[in-house]
């Protein structure tokens, strides 16, 4: 600890006045100087031993390099001891009191990462970037032990500290003089100036510590003034970028953009960075940092430094070059960087600083979106609105157009950034909401709600209320903003193709030729509105090629910036298909069945207990929900919440779906070929079944009896193939996936909901996609092809929390009209009748298409 003069200590030159100058009371004005420790925690002793070094692989070679021993230390040379970088000439000497080691230098304890980096002549640079980060901290107890052991009139001592995910407090994110935490400060992995660092809770300090890539003054200023790093330059810097600006320009650069530079270089072990580990060592975005095609042996790896330093804490690798981080290569690139995208920076990286160890419960989205997006071996189209379009224009709740059909009660949100004011589990973003009116749609000019009801400002928890439905919303308009394309992709959007889509399903549709500048895009919400005065689109005003044909290799997409954002439709398959007449005898089928018929029919045989009331069965009521279609409420244990007067397609399960759906005309045809409807198979049972006799004590008619009993089982045989012909044939218009009729030209086969149990596999049907046309070739080798004009009708089916406040999970479906219906088993091409012409045909049939939940 000493006296710090005020040219000793940080400068910061940045001229945001939002990022706070922790140390401009203590370089100028009045207060000059600070009396400081560079940390209040006890350093470490480093030793190499080779019984340590067996055990955590890590070779003599590396350690020579980490001490800069020019003469290496060969494989073949005796065993040696280091502490730091001094060699245990003899070890363990005997003495009457204990043992001592002889060692061939005067050995002087470093100082740790960072005070390392700072008293470096050739590390300036890295290490002024790196103050940026850090502040005074007064403390107590170096204050009152500094005034007791010199008497002197010193009121305040501090201490250095970073602000850090990992720091001898745990996260330090509150600064000095403060009491509640800023979720806005960025942070680094850990504090590079704590002397006692601990890779985690569970890693005490002594077995492991950290590891800098530091690039030397030479590379920095190169990277800046002419290489990856201008383009930071040029955005944000005041000054000419010139060798001579060079720390006051990058200091222009935002916190949280130049800390991503930083974090990729800070690594938490250095027992996984020895050299002859380089393999290994990940980038931001766990791909190789050092990847094998430009850096092919150990001694060009090696060849990159120009020194190492050995710090209390860890080793510092003096590079000659800067290895930039994804997230200047990635989509995420201009999320970051741009000034209108402080919405969708702050959401796709609000989880990036709870990603270590059991930090995982507390990141306030869990989404990790940065993650996602530094994919590098990924190809992905990024879609951001700007702060603008989502202030303006704002965000429909499709939770307040359910909940009601009061339309008074309908909203949408405005996303604005905000401070947190220090609360956890917050999120810098404030949601508020406007009362959304069908007749004109979203307008700048709408009012904000009065009140705070249904209102979410920053400061808000994300666990309940508003807060709830704000995070939901904002993870779908993410989600639907990100369109993830096949490795080989090298075009994305920029195709003849229409369709598209995003991460979660939701299709994406490109309205115009032109894929660049101006090009607009629209989601199902939008589809939804066209021809209504509240019809809009969203128009692409930026395009950012970021992919790694034009970027060296090293890229994953393009990105673009809209105006406002896109938004799924929010018409369920249900709502769809009753919206178009044509469907009705389709729709009808799939709503026709009662659990009183499947009773009928003996499908709840095997749950009857003596005694019990079958009606009730939990067995048996989860059972027959299997052969429902679309639901509202609970359905085999499972709750579907939806408006009163909507139903959900039971087969979905969080995915995407294509449903093609046969006109009345279809159905018809059909029907005459003796396909069974709910009606006819309630009527034959009606008809057929015989009243049951009860036997009696004596069994004396036993015999009528056994007849009864045989003639009603083949009439329920009967009527189960019809029920499982009826459902499998109606399952078999359900697809996994979501394909449209659109400009490409592709083959395959997509599993249906329909299962053969003897094989133990889906249903498939072979589906042919030709420009402007789709073909589907049916398992009795027909082939139908769907509607040349209704088609690509978009639904999407959202099943609500319990208060109907928030989507809990959705499935997109796309609505093809067919003409002609499909045939889930060709031995039925001959007439429906075939599968129940005996009871043992009845019986063989069911259980080959055994109807599976």
């Amino acid at each position: 600890m000493k006296f710090w003069r005020p040219e000793e200590l940080p400068v910061n030159y940045n001229a945001d006045e939002d990022e706070k100058k922790y140390w401009k009371r203590y370089n100028s004005g009045a207060s000059k100087g600070i009396y400081m420790a560079i940390d209040a925690s006890r350093p470490m002793i480093t030793h190499f031993l080779e019984g340590n070094m067996r055990e955590k692989n890590i070779k003599r070679s590396d350690v020579a390099f980490v001490l800069n021993d020019k003469d290496g230390w060969g494989e073949s040379e005796a065993t040696r001891a280091y502490v730091f970088d001094a060699r245990v000439d003899q070890a363990d000497v005997v003495c009457l009191n204990g043992y001592f080691h002889v060692l061939d230098k005067v050995l002087v304890p470093p100082a740790n990462m960072a005070e390392v980096i700072r008293e470096n002549n050739d590390t300036k640079v890295f290490s002024h970037i790196l103050d940026r980060f850090s502040a005074p901290f007064y403390n107590d107890v170096l204050t009152k032990t500094y005034q007791a052991r010199y008497s002197a009139a010193v009121d305040s001592v501090f201490e250095k500290r970073y602000f850090s995910i990992n720091s001898r407090s745990g996260r330090l994110q509150t600064e000095p003089n403060e009491k509640l935490p800023n979720d806005r400060i960025p942070l680094l992995p850990y504090d590079p100036g704590w002397n006692a660092y601990q890779l985690s809770s569970s890693v005490p300090s002594v077995e492991d510590m950290a590891a800098m890539f530091v690039p030397d003054d030479a590379a920095m200023t190169d990277y800046f003034v002419s290489q990856g790093g201008r383009s930071l330059i040029e955005r944000y810097a005041k000054k000419p970028n010139t060798k001579e600006n060079l720390l006051e320009n990058i200091d222009q650069i935002p916190l949280d953009i130049i800390q991503a530079l930083v974090n990729n270089l800070m690594k938490n072990s250095f027992i996984e960075t020895v050299p002859s580990k380089y393999y290994t060592i990940m980038n931001d975005a766990r791909d190789q940092m050092f990847p094998p095609s430009q850096y092919p042996s150990e001694a060009a790896y090696k060849a990159v430094f120009t020194k190492t330093l050995m710090a209390n804490n860890g080793v510092v690798y003096v590079m000659n070059r800067v290895v930039s981080p994804a997230d200047y290569a990635a989509v995420i690139a201009p999320a970051l960087y741009n000034s209108n995208t402080q919405v969708m920076r702050t959401v796709v990286r609000a989880d990036d600083s709870y990603i270590q160890g059991s930090d995982y419960s507390r990141a306030p989205l869990k989404q990790y979106f940065s993650t996602y997006l530094k994919a590098m071996q990924s190809r992905f189209s990024f879609f951001i609105p700007e702060d603008e379009g989502l202030n303006s224009y704002g965000y429909v709740d499709p939770a307040s157009m359910a909940n009601s059909n009061n339309v008074s009660n309908f909203r949408y949100y405005r996303f604005r950034p905000e401070d947190t004011r220090g609360v956890g589990g917050a999120l810098a973003v404030g949601a508020w909401p406007v009362t959304y009116k069908p007749a004109t749609g979203q307008q700048p000019g709408d009012k904000i709600m009065n009140g705070t009801t249904y209102a979410s400002p920053a400061n808000q928890s994300l666990n309940v209320g508003m807060g709830a439905v704000k995070r939901s919303l904002l993870i779908e308009m993410v989600n639907h903003h990100i369109i993830v394309h096949g490795s080989d992709d090298t075009k994305g959007v920029e195709t003849a193709q229409k369709y598209f889509l995003s991460r979660d399903g939701a299709p994406v549709i490109v309205k115009t030729s032109n894929r660049g500048v101006g090009m607009e895009v629209n989601g199902g919400f939008q589809e939804q509105l066209e021809g209504t005065p509240a019809a809009y689109t969203s128009t692409v005003k930026e395009v950012y090629d970021l992919t790694r044909e034009t970027n060296k290799g090293y890229g994953n997409g393009k990105t673009y910036i809209l105006d406002r954002p896109m938004q799924a439709t929010t018409v369920t398959a249900y709502k769809a298909i009753k919206g178009h007449t044509q469907f009705k005898k389709f729709l009808d089928l799939c709503t026709g069945m009662s659990t009183a018929l499947l009773e009928k029919a003996g499908f709840n045989a095997p749950f009857l207990v003596a005694g019990a009331d079958d009606a009730k069965h939990s067995g048996w009521l989860k059972s027959a929900a299997k052969y429902e279609f679309f639901v509202r409420g609970e359905s085999g244990g499972l709750q579907y919440n939806v408006a009163n007067d909507d139903r959900l397609v039971r087969l979905f399960n969080n995915y995407r779906y294509t449903i093609y759906a046969p006109t009345d005309a279809a159905i018809d045809a059909e029907l005459a070929k003796g396909l069974p409807t709910w009606d006819k198979i309630s009527d034959y049972l009606d008809t057929n079944l015989q009243a049951e006799v009860k036997l009696a004590a004596d069994k004396s008619n036993q015999d009528e009896y056994d007849r009864v009993n045989k003639h009603n089982d083949a009439v329920k045989a009967k009527a189960q193939a019809m029920v499982t012909v009826l459902v499998n044939f109606l399952r078999y218009h359900f697809q996994d996936e979501s394909l449209f009729v659109d400009q490409v030209s592709h083959t395959g086969d997509y599993a249906t909901a329909c299962v053969n149990e003897r094989t133990k596999a889906y249903l498939s049907l072979s589906v042919t996609q030709t420009p402007g046309q789709l073909s589907l070739k049916d398992k009795a080798g027909r082939t139908v092809t769907v509607d040349g004009t209704t088609h690509n009708i978009l639904a999407r089916d959202a099943n609500f929390n319990k208060g109907m406040t928030l989507i809990t999970s959705s499935s997109y479906s796309v609505i093809h009209q067919i003409n002609s219906a499909l045939l889930f088993d060709g031995e039925l091409a001959g007439g429906y009748a075939q599968a129940w012409s005996s009871p043992k045909k009845a019986r063989a049939f069911v259980a080959k298409f055994r109807i599976k939940d």
